[in-house]
């Protein structure tokens, strides 16, 4: 390694330890690493920050962000919990189960897990407590859900990963299909358990016309994914116009349909945007930097040799790659270490014939579970501030509801029908 990657190491590290944003820490690292390797110019450095923001696909970004904005402010949320309460409500530990189907429907629309806790996660927490169920359960299912909203398409975290891969954002979304059905039977395995154990107490089933009145009164919002994944499945629009689609029809159905929010109101929409997509894309701008670091250094080619080295076995190389995400999704938002790590694992994995859309997978659901883990857990720290719990009580409740999710990872992770079946029958490319 030369001195420079070396300096562009120990950059990035002090920055994130002294709590420096992210894009700034891999943006000084990035800079010093061209200066001081020398032989590239400033307008090449320049054209190559500007050029990964040059990309049709990272227009969904901003659009599924201020859907899930508009969804969570204009009573989308509360529509979709009362669907799912008056279907499984009356089960022993119903709202727990209601909590898993909800995050599910709600993840078809949003394709984020801060959304899902914050906006939906609010509406399940409130419930539970009236209910009397225990905390642990609560927060644990709550955090765990959650991590379904970049699983089922549409998936923010599948449209960087798709940037960096080069791979079809749809096929992602498609192949995400599998592997979100399956999170969600196991959550509801844990729910049946806990259920059983501490017999929580069962309500009243809601009558057919209570529950074709609740179906009524969220038509409307429950159409969005059927849209949505409908209209990317048989070709009618790209993820990118599917972004542009929901937000429409969100500001159509919430301003016009129920007249839950006034016009006035977008304007707050688009602030909030904003505040989330400018740290999002300097992140990949600055990332992309990293780049030259990947190229001068021969990083992916040495991680290649040093891991063929140990084995050839696609599936330990899996597991590798599972613990190593895992670790960086601990301390790291998603958004960095796709764009940072991806680029080493793909030729690594295309070479043991492991596909791009698989991996990619893999990626967003080791991502996803580094949200409920400390330190950085982003779902962690938002139960905290909306709820006034502890962090440290929040860590306690939820790392009980990390074995199911590495059970499903597992399962994901190996059992690659999981993922690329869906895909493949409906005549998708995923190799």
């Amino acid at each position: 390694m030369s001195v420079a990657f070396w300096v562009y190491l120990i950059i990035f590290i002090a920055f994130l330890a002294c709590g420096a944003p992210i894009y700034m820490a891999l943006l000084s690292s990035g800079l010093s690493y061209c200066f001081l390797h020398g032989g590239i110019d400033n307008m090449a450095v320049m054209a190559k920050m500007y050029g990964s923001l040059d990309s049709f696909v990272l227009l969904a970004i901003p659009m599924f962000m201020a859907a899930g904005i508009v969804m969570n402010n204009g009573g989308i949320t509360d529509r979709i919990f009362n669907v799912c309460r008056a279907l499984l409500g009356h089960l022993p530990g119903g709202l727990a189960y209601v909590n898993v189907l909800a995050s599910f429907l709600f993840s078809g629309m949003s394709g984020s897990a801060l959304a899902d806790v914050g906006g939906l996660g609010n509406v399940e927490i409130k419930a539970m407590r009236d209910e009397g169920y225990d905390d642990d359960t609560i927060f644990g299912i709550t955090a765990a859900s959650a991590t379904m909203g970049p699983i089922v398409p549409p998936s923010i975290p599948m449209v960087v990963y798709g940037s960096a891969a080069s791979v079809s954002v749809g096929t992602l979304f498609v192949a995400g299909l599998g592997p979100g059905i399956a999170i969600g039977i196991i959550l509801c395995i844990a729910v049946f358990l806990v259920s059983k154990r501490r017999k929580y107490q069962v309500h009243k089933r809601a009558t057919l016309r209570e529950l074709l009145g609740c179906i009524k009164r969220s038509f409307f919002a429950l159409l969005l994914p059927v849209i949505i994944m409908g209209g990317i499945m048989c070709g009618y629009f790209t993820p990118t116009e599917a972004s542009c689609i929901a937000i429409t029809y969100c500001i159509f159905v919430v301003c016009l349909v129920y007249r839950d929010m006034p016009f006035r109101h977008l304007l707050g929409v688009v602030d909030g945007t904003v505040s989330g997509i400018v740290p999002a894309l300097a992140i990949v701008s600055s990332a992309s930097l990293f780049g030259w670091v990947l190229q001068f250094e021969h990083l992916g080619q040495k991680m290649y040799t040093g891991i063929m080295a140990v084995t050839d076995n696609k599936w330990l190389i899996l597991l590798i790659i599972d613990l190593i995400l895992l670790f960086f999704g601990m301390i790291l938002d998603s958004t960095p270490t796709i764009m940072l790590l991806v680029p080493i694992f793909q030729p690594l994995t295309q070479a043991v014939g492991i596909s791009s859309i698989h991996l990619g997978i893999i990626v967003v659901l080791n991502l996803m579970i580094g949200l409920m883990t400390p330190p950085y857990g982003q779902s962690l720290f938002m139960l905290s501030g909306t709820t006034g719990v502890s962090f440290n009580k929040i860590v306690k409740y939820v790392m009980p509801w990390l074995l199911p999710m590495f059970i499903a990872l597992l399962a994901i992770t190996f059992i690659e029908p999981i993922t690329l079946a869906i895909p493949v029958m409906l005549g998708f490319e995923v190799f």
